[in-house]
């Protein structure tokens, strides 16, 4: 048997060694899995494919500044190119594509009006990008709350460990008053429910960043449970809030 062949098999039987003792942990608890925190099951599926949808139309939204800005840059542009050749700033051939009181970019006339039909584009597409309704949004929302705060109060009340990534953001319980490490880890809980985060050990997975409509909302969720986190920490410190 050759070499190759060998570490073939020898890797065949550690991946059987693992499933074996899957399965063996599997018996000892009465043959149910243990589930995640974070996992999304027949509990929560319907509801975070509904936010998954509603997550998709606003990634081909633009906020409100973006549609501000290109509507201004479409108006301006268009001025400049209803004015006869000789009373343009950039002469016959050129446009500004910048507002007045930026360094002007100058473009030629063809290219100029391409950039008014791609940003003309860019807005029609924006407002037709369509999704859940906001009662079925703020149902999901509701939903993934409410089954996440039952989780998180079942997996302590049973003593179970932390996973890494709670662990990460809230640390250990603290007593006497755990309400405000309960707030905490019950937001970076949903957050991950609601975005699908599966990082094992950033709590919040990567920092949002994109201009579509989804990054600027998701970075201020972000924001908010950070500031959340900030706050538990500050009460860690205090003596009557020590773990």
């Amino acid at each position: 048997m050759s070499e190759a062949s060998i570490a073939e098999l020898q890797e065949g039987i550690a991946e059987l060694r693992e499933q074996v003792s899957a399965l063996t942990a599997l018996v000892q608890r009465g043959g149910h899995r243990k589930r995640a925190l974070d996992e999304v099951d027949e509990e929560l599926a319907g509801a975070v494919q509904v936010l998954a949808a509603a997550r998709e139309a606003e990634l081909r939204q633009l906020t409100a500044e973006q549609a501000m800005v290109l509507r201004r840059r479409v108006m301006e542009v268009q001025g400049q190119l209803g004015k006869g050749r000789s009373r343009r700033p950039g002469g016959e051939s050129y446009v500004n594509l910048t507002p007045k009181q930026v360094q002007p970019k100058w473009a030629t006339v063809e290219a100029a009006q391409r950039l008014v039909e791609a940003d003309l584009q860019k807005l029609e597409e924006a407002e037709q990008a369509t999704g859940p309704s906001k009662d079925e949004i703020t149902a999901a929302r509701g939903r993934i709350s409410l089954v996440t705060k039952q989780r998180l109060a079942a997996h302590v009340g049973a003593g179970e460990s932390l996973p890494p990534w709670l662990q990460a953001a809230v640390g250990s319980m603290p007593r006497p008053d755990p309400e405000p490490w309960v707030k905490a880890a019950h937001l970076v809980l949903a957050f991950r429910v609601e975005h699908e985060v599966t990082d094992p050990i950033l709590p919040l997975g990567t920092k949002p960043s994109g201009d579509d409509a989804y990054s600027a909302r998701r970075a201020a969720e972000y924001k908010k449970i950070a500031e959340e986190l900030n706050k538990l920490h500050a009460l860690g410190g205090a003596s009557e809030f020590k773990p």
